[in-house]
């Protein structure tokens, strides 16, 4: 844990270094965070009577949507690699099949 004062007092500030250990903070209790699309499990957007029992029972997850003008975080991820990687195919490959999946959420700026 790590501690910032501010004029509120003392804060906690909790960290931790994968989706899989950060959602389980949450579970337990000790915050709330902003996650990827990608990491929501399919369903867990259903409205509520359609909605499967998850492996995760502890956390409710909301969809950030557009009000008044104000566009919901986004981020941007690129493909890269070292100039002297021989493998070009390679890349080519993984590109293609990033290309290929149907990802939620994701809307692909170019080719």
């Amino acid at each position: 844990a790590r501690y910032a004062s501010n004029s509120e007092g003392i804060r906690r500030t909790f960290e931790g270094s994968s989706l899989e250990t950060i959602k389980h903070m949450v579970a337990a209790g000790m915050g709330v965070t902003l996650v990827p699309r990608l990491s929501v499990p399919e369903d867990a957007l259903a409205p509520t009577e359609r909605r499967r029992k998850s492996d995760e029972p502890h956390i409710r997850y909301l969809p950030i949507h557009e009000e008044d003008g104000i566009s919901p975080p986004t981020r941007r991820v690129v493909l890269a690699w070292r100039r002297s990687f021989t493998r070009y195919e390679a890349i080519a490959a993984l590109r293609n099949a990033v290309y290929a999946c149907p990802l939620p959420g994701v809307q692909r700026l170019s080719q």
